[in-house]
């Protein structure tokens, strides 16, 4: 999610260009990270103790890694925590940029900076950002709140990414007493607590979300689409049950409700948490145990 949520950044910053930007993305998957890049981004090693060693390779003919242990800027073990590194989507992603010539590394460290204090990240939260966990990434995305909804959300992120689209990314979440949306498709929960979850959006967007779980080309979001829709809620909200289970929570899940037509959702301070997927943004929706109302 790393690439996805940077690289937009760097889109709307005005850094790279689109079409630079989806350059990057196809290129991804045949890039292999150097390991004088991750040290240096890693603050292992200088820009020029990884430039000497490259050097030395070229008429060595040794591992990057063999060559920095031998001059002593590396530790065997640093170089077996470097190498674990060369599939990380961050690291791919800053290969690729700079592989293209779009941006260098003291570019990408200076904008990944400006993000930070922007979003008022932490230096941990940097690390989970760029760690590639999803689970840990989600959270940086969540308001302060409760368990139950982290857990929720980070239940329903995660099934987003695999059944509906893996290059989907998440902006920050806020909470509202009313939102006005033009297609919903909603699941109510209730037992140990009171839940409404389902997700909702303007236009045709939510067809990002029906047509791949229903494997269908919808053509607008009518209520067969919304049904989709629907299907897809009901999966996250029963693997959330079940989970929640197993520790003792009772929930039962009433049937998905559709709303083909504007409403308005009014309630105390229920969670908005927007998708983002091809230029579409899908709302993810939830409140617990505060009553909702939709007109």
């Amino acid at each position: 999610m790393f690439d996805q949520i940077f690289g937009n950044y760097l889109v709307t910053s005005g850094t790279i260009t689109k079409e630079q930007f989806q350059d990057v993305l196809e290129s991804e998957g045949k890039i292999r990270v150097k390991l004088g890049l991750i040290a240096v981004a890693e603050k292992l090693m200088t820009e020029e103790q990884a430039d000497e060693v490259n050097k030395l390779q070229a008429i060595m003919d040794r591992r990057f890694g063999d060559i920095a242990v031998e001059k002593g800027y590396l530790s065997d073990d640093q170089v077996t925590q470097l190498l674990k590194k060369q599939g990380n989507i961050y690291m791919v992603f800053v290969q690729t940029l700079i592989d293209k010539g779009y941006m260098t590394l003291e570019e990408i460290d200076a904008a990944l900076n400006k993000y930070q204090e922007e979003q008022g990240f932490t230096h941990s939260d940097m690390d989970a950002l760029v760690s590639g966990d999803v689970d840990r990434t989600v959270q940086l995305f969540l308001p302060a709140n409760t368990e139950l909804s982290d857990r929720h959300c980070g239940i329903a992120i995660r099934t987003f990414l695999r059944i509906i689209n893996s290059s989907a990314y998440v902006s920050k979440a806020y909470f509202v007493d009313e939102l006005s949306v033009e297609k919903f498709a909603m699941q109510a929960l209730e037992g140990d607590h009171k839940m409404i979850s389902g997700f909702a959006a303007d236009g045709d967007d939510l067809l990002a979300v029906a047509n791949p779980f229903a494997d269908e080309e919808f053509e607008t979001v009518d209520l067969d689409a919304l049904d989709a829709v629907g299907e897809f809620t009901n999966c996250i909200n029963g693997l959330f049950a079940s989970e929640m289970s197993t520790e003792g929570m009772d929930l039962d899940m009433l049937p998905p409700v559709f709303y083909e037509n504007p409403v308005t959702i009014t309630g105390k301070q229920f969670c908005v948490f927007p998708i983002h997927l091809d230029g579409k943004e899908i709302k993810f929706i939830l409140s617990i145990d505060t009553d909702v109302d939709i007109k």
